[in-house]
């Protein structure tokens, strides 16, 4: 090998390495685990009020659903069914439909009309930053101090939803 030849080999590999031990780590954008408040989503309530999660009244069910879920179905109509277990708390629904089709369920299943249900939209790309990949129905209970409580993936039973509370 010419030596013009070694040099420039040379001054690529090291140029390569050096580039690789200073590149800095990328910042990690989506939560690895559930930060344990209150996080500020963004959203839209039905009624088309601009809103927070950190502006909701607490006790809180948080609920992030699909009106499509068949899981996130069977969650509404228990807690419709049960709703006594939530006197004095808080359920607050997030989707990221259309706000129509999120009446549509809140009517659907009898929780437009109750004083302490409450639905609104949110973009998926918000929810993604606040909670990162979750299935659904995703429920979060939060204490009154707007500490988390207890988060439960996938359909649960209501009366362990409301347990929660109790802990």
């Amino acid at each position: 090998m010419k030596p013009t030849l070694k040099k420039t080999v040379l001054i690529l590999i090291l140029s390569a390495f050096i580039l690789s031990c200073s590149k800095e780590e990328k910042q990690q954008t989506v939560p690895q685990q559930i930060i344990n408040e209150l996080p500020h989503l963004k959203f839209i309530s039905v009624d088309g009020t601009a809103t927070s999660t950190r502006n909701l009244e607490t006790p809180l069910v948080l609920i992030l659903f699909f009106s499509d879920c068949d899981h996130c179905q069977r969650e509404a109509q228990e807690i419709q069914k049960n709703l006594e277990l939530f006197k004095g708390k808080n359920i607050q629904f997030i989707s990221a439909e259309e706000i129509p089709v999120i009446q549509k369920f809140s009517v659907d299943y009898g929780l437009n009309n109750e004083p302490n249900v409450k639905f609104g939209r949110a973009e998926s790309v918000d929810v993604y930053m606040n909670f990162g990949s979750i299935p659904t129905p995703a429920i979060y209970v939060y204490a009154a101090d707007k500490r988390l409580i207890k988060s439960f993936k996938g359909e649960t039973p209501v009366a362990e939803i409301a347990g929660a509370f109790r802990n």
